[in-house]
C-alpha cells in the first residue's frame, strides 16, 4: 500500500503542477540513504535506481537539513554536491525542487519536481506540490496510528477484561470511525474500518448490525463518539460537522431507539450490539 501511494503522489505532482518530471523515494527509519524508484515523465529512466546518501546532491542535502531545497540550474548550482550530474543531464532536467516528507522530525520520503528549463519553479506549482504532499503525510500519520492501535489491541487481547480496557477500546473505536472519513486512500480506509470493527468487538468489517433501530452510518458515527465521552462540540470537530448537526443526529437516533437522553441512547445501542 505505501508503495502504490507514493507512486500515485509522484504521478499527481507532475501532472497537477505541470512539471516536466517528478520522482521520489521512501526513506526507511534511521536510514542515511534512499533509493529513487518512482519516476514520472518522459526520459526519466536514468534516475530510476539511483541511490542517494544524506548530504549528496539536492535531495541528500534536503534530507540532511530536513527542509526543501531548490536550484534553477542543477549542473551549475554551487550549493550542492554533483554526485548525480550524469543521470540528471541524461534526463534533461535543470530546475529541480526536492521536498523531504517529514513526520515528527524524521524524513519518511523524498519528493522531487523538475523542469527542463533553467527557470524557478513557480509558487503556484510549489503550492500544488505541498498540498499533495500534505495529503500523503496525513495518510502516513494515520497509517502509523493504525499500526500502533493494532499493536495495542494485540496486547489487550490477552489482558483481563476491565472497565479501563473497555474505555480504551471505545476510544480506539471512536477514533477509527472518525479517521475513516478523512483519508482518501481506499486501502488505508479499509484498514481503518477493520481496526474499528476489531476495537468494537467484531470479527470482520461489515455493515452495522441489523436491528429495529435502523440507525444510519452517520448517526452511528455520532453515537460512537458520544459513547467515548466526547461533547457535542468535540464530536462536531472530530467529524467535521456543525454542533447543530450533531444535536440533530442525536435527536433522530433517540427517536429511533425510543429513548430520551444520551445515556439511554448509548445503553440502547450497546444492548443492540451496535457499539461497545
Amino acid at each position: 500500500m505505501p508503495r502504490a501511494r507514493l507512486e500515485g503522489l509522484v504521478e499527481r505532482i507532475r501532472s497537477s503542477a505541470g512539471l516536466d518530471g517528478s520522482f521520489g523515494a521512501e526513506i526507511a527509519p534511521r536510514s542515511d540513504r534512499y533509493l529513487i524508484d518512482r519516476v514520472s515523465g518522459q526520459r526519466m529512466h536514468p534516475l530510476n535506481g539511483v541511490v542517494v546518501d544524506a548530504g549528496a546532491g539536492i535531495g541528500g542535502k534536503a534530507m540532511l537539513l530536513g527542509r526543501p531545497m531548490a536550484v534553477t540550474d542543477y549542473q551549475r548550482a554551487d550549493c550542492i554536491t554533483h554526485d548525480f550530474d550524469q543521470p540528471v543531464a541524461q534526463s534533461g532536467l535543470r530546475s529541480i525542487l526536492a521536498i523531504p516528507v517529514m513526520l515528527d522530525g524524521v524524513p519518511r520520503a523524498m519528493i522531487y519536481g523538475a523542469l527542463r528549463s533553467a527557470n524557478p519553479i513557480s509558487d503556484r506549482r510549489i503550492d500544488i506540490a505541498y498540498r499533495l504532499i500534505n495529503e500523503y503525510r496525513f495518510d502516513l500519520r494515520v497509517d502509523d496510528e493504525v499500526a500502533r492501535r493494532f499493536d495495542e489491541l494485540d496486547t489487550a487481547a490477552g489482558a483481563r477484561e476491565s472497565a479501563h480496557l473497555r474505555e480504551q477500546l471505545r476510544a480506539v473505536h471512536a477514533e477509527a470511525r472518525a479517521l475513516a472519513d478523512e483519508v482518501t486512500d481506499p486501502q488505508l480506509r479499509a484498514r481503518i474500518e477493520a481496526l474499528s470493527v476489531r476495537a468494537g468487538g467484531g470479527g470482520q468489517p461489515s455493515e452495522p448490525p441489523q436491528t429495529d433501530y435502523q440507525l444510519t452510518r452517520r448517526e452511528l458515527d455520532v453515537v460512537v463518539q458520544v459513547a467515548a465521552g466526547l461533547s457535542n462540540a468535540d464530536v462536531a470537530c472530530r467529524l467535521g460537522l456543525a454542533p447543530a448537526t450533531i444535536k440533530a443526529y442525536l435527536k433522530t437516533a433517540m427517536r429511533k431507539t425510543g429513548v430520551h437522553n444520551r445515556l439511554a441512547l448509548i445503553a440502547a445501542c450497546r444492548r443492540a450490539g451496535l457499539i461497545t
